[in-house]
């Protein structure tokens, strides 16, 4: 038993020994801290004077220890870009009033004597007190991650780049499908017309003087062919633009429902893109249609207005309203569904409010250039 307390004795001796080596020894700590490739240091955060600094923050700014000591509080706010000072001064605030073993972790960017921008990634703990327990200096390490950020940097610029690349494929592939079901629709159009309707035409023409009812019947048809002929390829807007097609489309599908309306269309340019009419058109079409079969509503407005650089459309009925669960459901809305793809590819925005027996609300939003 004597034997273990001298061993400790002797133990505790040769600990105490190393240690005062050490503290005497500063070229020790001096020479440990050169070798290490961040920078390290010791600052005096009352005074805010650098109290300690190794090699590399001299290589870094071109300034001995001794130059940055005198400098004070003005080497920090030299050396720490202007944009970061705030964040910083404040951590030091923080660090006056850190426990010690709190870790104070901050990322912020500082300026060389080259004027070039390093960012850093900060740690600093509580180093001395005053006799009162008032933190008064801070050991610290900072190491530059500025080869990092730049990398992530360039990672999101090609991320950014491919995203936009994608829009720009993705407004393509929606022109391509919009001609090409533009184009669809003519030729169905044109079938219909050429086709069926001389085909309708010249039965009536075989038809007697007492065949009312079949002649009825026929010109019934006739009428229904051309309407939907013109549903399919509304030569209005081709023609005369966005504005005098939609009026007229509202007259032709709304008054033969007994349905009045509101149009208001308020842009600045005489004609949109071509591709944005043809948008604008069809969505407004799938909704009235929908108005007309489902709504029960015996008004409806719709509003078309620019704001800066997009396009404000809404569209309101004093209907039975909407369930805009149908959105999610798979087997149901499939007009609604087109009408939020078309936008989703025009970066637009869609919005539905409805309230049982309060009508419903469809609000959109849609960039100028969505369709370019």
């Amino acid at each position: 038993m004597d034997k273990e307390k001298d061993f400790e004795i002797v133990d505790q001796q040769l600990d105490q020994i190393l240690i005062t080596d050490f503290e005497l020894d500063s070229t020790v700590f001096s020479k440990i801290a050169d070798a290490v490739p961040d920078m390290l240091y010791v600052t005096d955060i009352q005074q805010m004077r650098k109290v300690y600094s190794n090699t590399r923050i001299h290589q870094l700014f071109k300034l001995s220890r001794k130059e940055i000591s005198d400098m004070g509080l003005l080497f920090f706010e030299k050396i720490v870009h202007p944009a970061d000072q705030h964040k910083y001064f404040q951590s030091i605030q923080n660090l006056k009033l850190a426990k010690d073993e709190d870790l104070d972790i901050l990322n912020y960017r500082i300026i060389d004597y080259q004027g070039k921008i390093h960012w850093l990634a900060t740690k600093r703990k509580v180093l001395k007190r005053d006799k009162f327990g008032v933190p008064i200096e801070i050991i610290g390490i900072s190491q530059d991650i500025t080869e990092q950020i730049e990398l992530n940097e360039e990672r999101q610029r090609l991320i950014d780049e491919q995203t936009k690349l994608k829009a720009v494929q993705q407004r393509r592939l929606f022109k391509a499908i919009i001609n090409a079901q533009e184009e669809e629709r003519r030729n169905i159009a044109e079938n219909l017309h050429n086709e069926i309707g001389q085909l309708l035409f010249a039965a009536q023409l075989k038809l007697g003087p007492s065949e009312s009812e079949s002649r009825n019947l026929i010109n019934t048809a006739i009428k229904k062919v051309r309407e939907v002929s013109f549903e399919l390829t509304p030569v209005l807007l081709s023609d005369m633009g966005l504005e005098v097609a939609l009026k007229d489309m509202l007259e032709r599908k709304l008054d033969s429902q007994q349905i009045t309306f509101n149009f208001s269309f308020h842009i600045k340019d005489h004609r949109l893109n071509n591709n944005m009419e043809v948008v604008i058109y069809r969505i407004i079409q799938e909704l009235l249609n929908n108005t007309v079969r489902h709504a029960k509503a015996n008004h409806v407005n719709v509003l078309i207005m620019q704001k800066g650089e997009e396009l404000y459309v809404s569209k309101t009925d004093n209907g039975v309203g909407m369930d805009k669960s149908i959105l999610s459901d798979p087997k149901k809305g499939f007009g609604l569904k087109s009408i939020v793809n078309r936008l989703h590819i025009l970066n637009g925005v869609f919005e539905i409010f409805s309230t049982p027996n309060k009508g419903t609300k469809i609000l959109m939003n849609i960039p100028l250039n969505g369709a370019e």
